[in-house]
């Protein structure tokens, strides 16, 4: 297996545990313990020096890990972030719908899934479920996954619907309740879905109290192409961005002696706003930096300085020109698969680089030895945004927005190219080595 291949497996394998973003925290919690990382608390006694590595979570769905280099507060923070949730199918407390003798589950839309690609797919359910604790506001949460294609979309059949090719409406009241069994003679209600977690979870069904839970689609991800050469996955916006940070930060040279505070920033909802506690637009993020420039011996006016000599890398999936829908891309900027990490550029700010920002990141790529390219959006063409400007916004810290180019961003499968994961791994290895 090529340097490309032994990476693109990795990804698929990193995505097949992490379902939704508390799984995928989890994971990530569990990458850095490996790699001597330890729980970080804002309070604690003991000072922060040069060679300490942290991690802090909130929500079970953020996190942020950090290693200590030379002279930090002189440095500064070197920061990588993109967002861990993915657009799913939310399912409601009362989740349980009968009709036509049919066991359904209530869903709402969350972010801006490409809804038609649901249909037809087998599908699995995951999150958190919170459960009674010994008193009072101490629940207690654990991870709940499935993993078998326990529920299905079904299309309706073109006899049916003879304009289903030239699009038809999908109504998330009606269309998008997955069916999950049939209903028996017995009477099924909210009881019935809280046993079946109960199972699964090997607890008592009266303890649940609540829980976030999505679907997802259950086949693994691919390697695709004649030569090999795309990947077919889910959630590659955005975990192929917070894998390819992780490897980063833990595999850049053992050993090697860096300046300032390597830091990841992982935050949830971004599909959603960022607008949470344990979102982008929040102050917890400002508020982890401003205790670790503290824990360091620094003041308060040594984290207001702190912002002048810092950087951020804002990742989040990037559009690449599709052979089959070439007219919605920007004529003069067209980002191909498998030709490099790609800047994004608005003069909206929806994205945060500007001419400073960017001519680091190009600078990072040279010295890793790997190609760049752009993405503006088409000038009639209102286009996305990432953490990237609300982050800055808070902490105000010269930040470049990236990504890797993708097809099909927020289908339920999505299609990067195999040779753009390593080319992001080069880099970040000499971003967090500098």
């Amino acid at each position: 297996m090529n340097k490309y291949l032994k990476q693109a497996e990795n990804l698929l394998s990193f995505i097949k545990q992490s379902p939704t973003a508390f799984q995928a925290v989890d994971t990530m919690k569990n990458i850095l313990e490996q790699n001597n990382y330890q729980a970080y608390s804002p309070n604690q006694k003991a000072k922060l020096k040069p060679g300490d590595k942290y991690y802090y979570l909130k929500n079970d769905s953020a996190i942020i890990a950090f290693e200590i280099g030379n002279e930090p507060l002189e440095n500064g923070f070197k920061i990588f972030g993109a967002h861990t949730d993915s657009p799913s199918l939310r399912i409601k407390p009362n989740s349980i719908s009968i009709k036509e003798n049919i066991i359904r589950l209530n869903t709402e839309i969350y972010g801006g899934p490409i809804l038609n690609t649901w249909f037809d797919r087998p599908l699995s359910l995951a999150g958190r479920v919170t459960v009674k604790g010994n008193q009072a506001f101490k629940s207690q949460t654990l991870l709940l996954d499935f993993e078998d294609p326990i529920m299905i979309l079904p299309n309706v059949a073109i006899h049916m619907n003879r304009e289903v090719n030239k699009g038809s409406e999908i109504k998330a009241n009606r269309h998008l309740l997955p069916i999950i069994a049939l209903a028996d003679t017995e009477a099924v209600d909210q009881d019935w879905f809280d046993n079946l977690i109960a199972q699964n979870l090997e607890i008592e069904a009266e303890n649940i109290l609540d829980y976030d839970l999505f679907a997802y689609e259950t086949t693994p991800g691919n390697i695709v192409g004649v030569n090999q050469e795309f990947i077919s996955s889910g959630r590659l916006d955005n975990l192929a961005m917070c894998y390819a940070g992780i490897r980063g930060l833990v595999d850049r040279e053992v050993n090697s002696s860096f300046n300032g505070i390597n830091l990841l920033l992982y935050t949830d909802n971004e599909e959603v706003g960022s607008l949470s506690k344990q979102g982008a637009d929040s102050l917890f993020v400002r508020d982890i930096l401003e205790s670790i420039c503290l824990n360091l011996g620094g003041t308060r006016q040594d984290f207001l300085n702190i912002f002048d000599c810092s950087f951020m890398i804002s990742a989040d999936q990037a559009h690449a020109v599709h052979p089959n829908y070439s007219e919605y891309a920007d004529p003069e900027h067209r980002p191909l698969i498998n030709e490099g990490p790609v800047i994004k550029l608005a003069a909206s700010l929806s994205y945060a680089t500007d001419s400073k920002s960017a001519g680091h990141f190009i600078e990072i790529c040279q010295k890793a030895e790997v190609p760049y390219q752009w993405f503006v959006n088409r000038s009639d063409l209102r286009g996305g945004s990432t953490i990237g400007s609300i982050t800055s916004a808070i902490i105000p810290i010269s930040t470049v927005d990236i990504g890797n180019p993708i097809w099909g961003m927020h289908s339920i499968r999505e299609t990067s190219g195999v040779k753009d994961v390593y080319y992001l791994d080069q880099v970040l290895k000499v971003f967090f080595s500098i």
